[in-house]
């Protein structure tokens, strides 16, 4: 039996997210930047029975399950196997915002 592996990339706004998944899964990248409006979940075959998501930007970690699924952009975000957290090393806002959501899941988790 394979076990299933989540993993969530987080992360401020035009950071990078879904481009190191992306660069991860299909091996391409692209200059043009669209944001990430939803969640997007995919299911490579690189991860053995698994899949990874992709979130936008979320104001704050949840702090429980009725909190992670009142909003649909957090949902499934609590249950996830590993996080994987982008930030810009040019832009220290994106850095402040990625210490602040790993101490929320810190605190949550």
């Amino acid at each position: 039996m394979v076990a299933t592996v989540k993993i969530a990339v987080l992360g401020a706004q035009g950071v990078g997210k879904s481009a190191i998944v992306r660069q991860f899964l299909y091996n391409e990248f692209s200059e043009v930047c669209v944001p990430t409006t939803a969640r997007r979940v995919y299911l490579p075959a690189v991860v053995m029975n698994g899949h990874i998501m992709d979130f936008p930007p979320i104001t704050a970690f949840p702090v429980n399950t009725l909190q992670e699924w009142a909003d649909v952009c957090c949902r499934g975000l609590r249950s996830v196997h590993a996080y994987i957290l982008v930030y810009d090393i040019c832009c220290f806002d994106s850095f402040e915002y990625i210490k602040t959501i790993r101490q929320q899941i810190l605190e949550t988790r």
